[in-house]
């Protein structure tokens, strides 16, 4: 499985590097910026900072630091910042820069108690403030996650004090931004404008967009809409950011290097066991031969079937795809969470290493079929090297001719078997 995984990957970065070669252009390379998890080191094998590719990355965000409800800092790196200072050291030798995040989905409770009361907010972004400075990092990063819903005016008031206060404190040469949710759901509750106001750039958590909680099993990170099989997608978070007046230019769009599996699914839009929805490590769904892959060419989105159910998850081509998207329409970035969830040991991060092929180098030509679809006309994929000639749906079903051509939005170079 290693060394089938080693030579498709090979294959992958030598057509996409040969793709882009020669083509020039005064574009800047965007962010690429990955999430380090703090409990890596407790993975088999262990997944320490030193096996970061910071080469490729533009920013690592080491995950997380908390508030206890004194306002002092919780965390492995509060309690013990050696491997956080290891990260700064090869990072910052790699040109890189490093950045710690604030909360994280399940650890964000004392935000409320902290950020509401004035002394305790001050005390707890001066200690931000100072810990900073005193490890060389680069900027903060909010990723305070409600888990309720709807949330009270109180504690959106908070989180602006806080996100307004922590600008005003920080260095100008430090950055701030924060992750936040793609759709209204959770988005509706935070405030657009001070956001604007004060962040370097906007995160987006373009994943988790099923689960557990939906009737069927969809699409977890689909890049454009597809009835029956997404319920959220990557161009309606910049289409609802957008009118809520965020600047494209300032939008982080986020890849999964993990999946969501379904026990009793057959596909996407199918019925699943409910309670049985969970995630499952990139580096887990490929070494696991019980999958029979497939690609939804209208969502962009890759998927797996076995007879015990079905995985959506991310692969080099899936996530190439995207990262074309982001960098020719201008966009600011592109952030994975997390980077262990990819990396093979013998291999390396065959999802890090695709994103940075095409973010890194020159552009590839789409912009020209992104015209042609606000033209209205239609692409011959079959004048495309590697191109698929035939425009199909998730479940394989033709969709030619059916009304939805306007969501086949192109045919792609790279192709690449999970």
């Amino acid at each position: 499985m290693k060394n089938r995984i080693s030579h498709i990957f090979a294959t992958f970065v030598a057509t996409a590097i040969f793709t882009l070669a020669g083509i020039s252009s005064a574009w800047a390379a965007p962010l690429f910026i990955g999430y380090y998890p703090d409990w890596g080191k407790w993975h088999k094998p262990a997944y320490t900072v030193d096996k970061v590719p910071y080469n490729k990355l533009t920013h690592v965000l080491w995950s997380f630091i908390t508030p206890n409800t004194d306002g002092t800092l919780r965390g492995d790196a509060a309690e013990d910042p050696s491997a956080l200072d290891e990260m700064v050291t090869l990072a910052h030798a790699a040109g890189t820069k490093v950045i710690v995040s604030l909360g994280g989905g399940g650890q964000s409770d004392n935000f409320v108690p902290v950020a509401s009361n004035d002394a305790l907010r001050q005390k707890f972004v001066a200690n931000l403030v100072k810990y900073v400075a005193d490890h060389n990092l680069d900027g903060l990063d909010m990723d305070w996650e409600w888990e309720y819903n709807p949330v009270p005016e109180a504690d959106t008031i908070a989180y602006s004090k806080l996100l307004t206060e922590l600008r005003e404190a920080l260095p100008k040469d430090k950055s701030l931004s924060a992750a936040l949710p793609c759709s209204p759901y959770y988005g509706k509750w935070f405030t657009a404008e001070v956001l604007v106001k004060n962040l370097d750039w906007f995160g987006f958590m373009t994943y988790d967009m099923t689960g557990d909680w939906d009737d069927k099993a969809m699409f977890d990170s689909p890049l454009y809409p597809h009835e029956g099989y997404t319920t959220w997608s990557w161009e309606e978070t910049r289409d609802y950011w957008k009118k809520r007046g965020v600047p494209t230019e300032k939008m982080v769009f986020g890849i999964p290097s993990f999946g969501f599996q379904f026990q009793g699914a057959t596909g996407p839009g199918t019925d699943f066991t409910k309670g049985t929805a969970k995630q499952i490590a990139y580096k887990d769904i490929v070494t696991n031969t019980d999958w029979k892959y497939f690609y939804d060419s209208v969502a962009v989105e890759p998927y797996g079937v076995s007879s015990t159910g079905y995985v959506t998850f991310e692969d080099p081509h899936s996530s190439a795809v995207k990262s074309r998207w982001v960098k020719e329409n201008g966009y600011a970035g592109i952030m994975v969470w997390e980077v262990s969830h990819d990396y093979i040991e013998g291999v390396g991060n065959p999802i890090l290493d695709s994103i940075a092929v095409v973010l890194h180098e020159e552009p590839t030509g789409i912009r020209d079929i992104h015209k042609m679809r606000a033209t209205g006309s239609r692409l011959d994929a079959s004048k495309k090297p590697n191109a698929q000639t035939k425009r199909v749906d998730a479940l394989g079903k033709s969709v030619q001719n059916k009304g939805h051509e306007s969501r086949l939005k192109n045919k792609f170079i790279f192709r690449v078997e999970p």
